[in-house]
């Protein structure tokens, strides 16, 4: 099931704001897909969910 960044912040007590700069730092360096929005992956959560130790 896909899970927007800020559902996730609200699960993990993360800021929404710094989940997504995490996530564009890993999944769009180059800044491509800027405004697009996030439907994450169960891999995605979980790597966010160990980046932020949650």
């Amino acid at each position: 099931m896909a899970t927007t960044p800020r559902e996730l912040a609200d699960r993990i007590g993360v800021d929404q704001r710094k989940i997504r700069a995490f996530l564009r730092s890993v999944y769009r360096p180059n800044g491509e897909d800027k405004n697009a929005r996030w439907l994450l992956d169960d891999e995605q959560v979980a790597e966010v969910r160990k980046h932020f130790g949650r």
